[in-house]
């Protein structure tokens, strides 16, 4: 079962057992970092709920989600979206799948909406919030779930998996900072940023050796448009205990958010860690 999902074997044995019992429950809560996996695995715990291999217009089936013009899961939609449909019988089988993707939007007066369709919830239905951030939750909800933890895919099931689909190999600092995460491997991917991401470990190389003209020369082709560049930068000087040029990165950062000239704010945290370096 769930022969699709890469790792999440934890996981996958929990739902597989409740499917094969009878015992399914009236509400679950995914949590764990995004990108590991999580709404994937919600989709096809709907789908052996509901004996379907679509979930395309299902009329047992419902997937909500914030609003691009909200902040939050407002109670409006909440009760739009949900409580005025959970009492509806299924039309199509024996029972109803509601998924509530980062449900972390929720704001207090949405959980406080929902908490009474999970305290008194109808025979046929299941809730399953997806999350990464279990903090989020007032801990009335979180006492009416059944929490299940996500982690990410170890680096060989990833590494395995990047290669198989899109014959890309990627190299180990790259692993480990995407640690787990398919969806932020793919993103990568798809943006066509792993050349970039070689290149930032090529800058760490240089800028350890306090080469200033190969750094300079490296930081052009590298082009740190993507924050996510950054990130790995600081990533890098934190693994190899850098911790004073990982200021430095955040500065540029902020300096970049204000629309600060670009070529100078990156040349100038360049020699800063340089700097930085020779004085350590």
């Amino acid at each position: 079962m769930f022969e699709n999902i890469v790792g999440l074997n934890k996981q996958k044995e929990i739902l597989s057992k409740s499917i094969d019992s009878g015992n399914i429950s009236h509400a679950y809560l995914f949590f764990g970092n995004t990108g590991i996996g999580k709404l994937k695995l919600a989709k096809e715990f709907a789908k052996k709920i509901l004996k379907t291999d679509n979930l395309d217009n299902h009329p047992d089936f419902k997937i909500i989600t914030k609003k691009e013009d909200k902040k939050d899961i407002l109670v409006e939609q909440i009760r739009t979206e949900l409580i005025d449909d959970v009492y509806i019988v299924p039309a199509a089988g024996e029972r109803k799948v509601y998924i509530i993707d980062n449900a972390e939007s929720l704001n207090i007066a949405s959980q406080n909406t929902l908490l009474k369709t999970l305290e008194e919830p109808p025979r046929y239905i299941t809730i399953i919030l997806v999350s990464s951030n279990i903090s989020a939750f007032l801990t009335t909800i979180l006492s009416r779930v059944n929490q299940i933890p996500f982690e990410g895919i170890t680096n060989d099931e990833l590494k395995q998996y990047i290669y198989e689909k899109y014959s890309i190999s990627f190299n180990d600092n790259m692993l480990e900072y995407i640690n787990g995460s398919i969806g932020k491997a793919e993103d990568i991917i798809n943006n066509n940023l792993q050349n970039k991401f070689e290149k930032v470990d090529e800058l760490y190389v240089a800028l350890n050796s306090m080469n200033t003209i190969e750094s300079m020369k490296i930081s052009q082709a590298i082009e740190f448009g993507n924050d996510d560049l950054l990130d790995y930068l600081e990533y890098i000087l934190y693994k190899n205990n850098k911790f004073n040029c990982i200021k430095l990165v955040e500065n540029a950062k902020k300096r970049l958010k204000f629309n600060g000239n670009y070529d100078i704010i990156i040349d100038s945290m360049l020699l800063r860690i340089i700097d930085s370096i020779k004085e350590a």
